[in-house]
């Protein structure tokens, strides 16, 4: 059973002003602070999609036994990095993780959400706390052609959930940090009071 994890860092990060992947985040950087979160988790597959300015986050991805995948066509939006990513995952998956250098990983959460995924025979998994629904999303690898044919016209992922919405399992967590979404400068200053 393999478990993969894709991590999509190849934006222009325009609204933060500065690359997210490279800002601090508990004494390492966003980016690695990803990578270790998965190295610690199940998710043994795991997948960088880069793009722009990939060879700054390269030397930190060489450290780590993972694949990298250079998307060119980055600029075109975030589904074709989640398509490049899917591509590239292990045939024998059985979840497949899409999370965001900006969205900070907790192994603990993670690994939560694929035991429950495999447990209950659903297709999507998603952590909330409090009610409220956060990320990363992990989706069954039954899924993997309904992913592969995402577009930015159709809402990207959202589309792919509301349309199997009655196989979507939420996962109750104590951590608040899947609420956590750093896409500009007010929102990394507000999560690093916390």
């Amino acid at each position: 059973m393999t478990h993969t994890a894709i991590v999509l860092a190849a934006g222009r990060s325009s609204r933060m002003g500065t690359l997210k992947g490279l800002l601090p985040w508990q004494g390492t950087t966003l980016f690695e602070h990803q990578l270790q979160n998965l190295r610690e988790s199940v998710f043994s597959d795991i997948v960088v999609v880069l793009g722009y300015k990939a060879e700054e986050f390269i030397p930190i991805a060489n450290k780590y036994p993972i694949k990298i995948i250079m998307n060119e066509q980055f600029h075109k939006g975030k589904c074709s990095s989640i398509i490049s990513g899917v591509k590239t995952a292990g045939k024998s998956a059985e979840t497949i993780l899409i999370t965001t250098v900006d969205q900070p990983l907790q192994s603990l959460t993670i690994n939560r959400l694929a035991e429950t995924l495999v447990k209950s025979g659903c297709l999507i998994a998603v952590p909330s706390h409090q009610g409220k629904r956060g990320h990363p999303i992990l989706f069954s690898a039954q899924l993997r052609n309904d992913l592969l044919s995402i577009k930015e016209e159709r809402m990207g992922l959202r589309y792919v959930i509301q349309e199997h919405e009655k196989f979507l399992l939420e996962v109750p967590v104590e951590n608040d940090q899947i609420h956590l979404n750093l896409n500009n400068q007010a929102d990394y200053t507000n999560a690093l009071k916390k």
